[in-house]
């Protein structure tokens, strides 16, 4: 069977607005970790010395002069062959501090011929003419640097015991920050200090922690009954011979309104990111679809009833006798049609649906549905069993057992591309986001719900 047979997102059943709110799904972030190799040490250093006396090289440079002095001081530098830095003493110390005294020529000059970095040369100078020429510097010191006014942390070697003490810290709560973390750990390790810097950085490369927008997760979903419930309705579903991508169909309902922006936008730096969208937000839109392995089934809108609708609705869907209202006396006021998606637009929907799948020979299909209770309304159940088909419902709290939710981020995701302007209205935009569904993403969709099935028979928490 052809997709395109099923893609008839442009017949659009008109009904009343659903103002549910739906709670996009974030992208996960992908670890962008790469090998680099590992480097090859060409040359060990301190197995290549090579003493070069300090009176060969004062013969170029200084004169016999400087000669004379360095040989009653007899000094040797022990340097290294090596390209870039090479490491200084005492000796190199006291050797620049001569040339300069002797010679006068430029910092840089003598730095380099004593193997001496320029910067701490600079250094090494200001210290020996700071201490009036009496006591020779015994190297860069570093000196401790300032944020804030307050003197920066020395950062300790953190433990093992601390790493896990962190994980645990993270994993009580999320939402924590930085220096929220590092206050922990130093009081909880007395003698530990860091700076929120080496904090961070121990946290992203070690405990390969990353800082990602959240979602919201309610505790309801870990909860003991609703891990049993799962576990006995997937019992059942594989029981009665439930197979997502052979004998299913899958119904929801979404809410859109004209305020749907990415959650994250460009600016340049140092400014806020500002996105234009409409005054008013408006009246939220409800489309309810249905998917299927073979493709897209129906998309519809639904738009407010009209009052002239609820007696139709009243002779369609009688109450039951113990429901039914009064006698009407004059007093008696009109009631109000009732506003959201009812049993009334479902039934209408499915039974669509049912057409369909009876044009295509998919007669008796599971039509799978949540947890709502106007899916589990006797009208909707009825009309579904009188047709032939069987209403399967989902646990609570398991959005991710129905392969439409994704169908929704996706939709959701062409909308909010670009902001709706004054010029661009909502209900096209929808209409054209539902063309883009193809087969192989309802299969797909299809596919990972199906990996929560055991997941869901190991009562596993934490499922999103």
């Amino acid at each position: 069977m052809q997709a395109e047979d099923y893609n008839i997102a442009n017949e659009f059943v008109m009904r009343e607005p659903y103002f549910e709110e739906v709670i996009d799904e974030m992208d996960v972030d992908e670890d962008p970790a790469t090998t680099f190799g590992k480097l090859i040490l060409l040359a060990d250093d301190s197995t290549v010395p090579q003493q070069i006396s300090v009176n060969d090289e004062l013969e170029q440079e200084s004169g016999s002069e400087l000669e004379n002095d360095a040989e009653n001081s007899d000094i040797n530098l022990s340097l290294h062959q090596t390209t870039g830095y090479k490491a200084y003493g005492p000796d190199n110390i006291r050797m620049f501090l001569q040339l300069m005294q002797e010679e006068g020529h430029s910092v840089a000059k003598h730095a380099k011929t004593c193997f001496i970095p320029r910067s701490t040369a600079y250094e090494i100078l200001k210290q020996w003419n700071e201490s009036d020429g009496t006591v020779i510097p015994i190297g860069c010191l570093k000196k401790p640097s300032k944020i804030g006014g307050a003197k920066r942390a020395n950062n300790c070697k953190i433990t093992a015991q601390q790493t896990e003490f962190l994980a645990e810290l993270v994993d009580k709560n999320p939402c924590i920050t930085i220096d929220m973390a590092r206050e922990e750990l130093c009081s909880s390790f007395e003698g530990f200090s860091i700076s929120q810097s080496g904090l961070r950085k121990h946290m992203v490369e070690k405990i390969r922690l990353s800082l990602k927008d959240s979602h919201v997760y309610t505790m309801e979903r870990d909860a003991k009954r609703t891990l049993d419930l799962r576990f006995n309705v997937i019992t059942a579903w594989k029981a009665a011979g439930v197979d997502f991508q052979t004998n299913c169909v899958f119904m929801d309902e979404a809410g859109f309104n004209a305020h749907q922006i990415r959650s994250k936008a460009w600016s340049v730096k140092g400014t806020p990111a500002i996105v234009s969208v409409p005054t008013q937000k408006g009246v939220n839109l409800s489309i309810i679809g249905c998917i299927s392995p073979f493709g897209t089934i129906n998309f519809s809108k639904v738009e407010p009833l009209k009052p002239a609708d609820v007696a139709k609705i009243e002779k369609e869907f009688p109450l039951p006798a113990s429901k039914k209202r009064k006698a009407k006396s004059d007093d008696t006021k009109k009631e109000k049609p009732k506003k959201g998606t009812t049993a009334y637009h479902v039934v209408t929907f499915v039974r669509n649906v049912m057409d369909v799948l009876d044009r295509h020979n998919k007669h008796g299909f599971y039509i799978v549905m949540d947890n709502c209770r106007i899916h589990h309304s006797h009208y909707v159940v009825d009309a579904i069993e009188s047709r032939g088909y069987k209403p399967l419902f989902m646990p609570p709290y398991s959005p991710f057992l129905n392969p439409i939710e994704e169908c929704w981020s996706k939709i959701k995701k062409h909308i909010k591309r670009n902001p709706l302007s004054t010029l661009d209205t909502l209900t096209p935009r929808i209409k054209a986001a539902c063309e883009t569904i193809t087969t192989e993403d309802c299969n797909g969709w299809i596919r990972h719900s199906e990996t929560y099935w055991d997941k869901c028979l190991n009562k596993e928490s934490k499922l999103v």
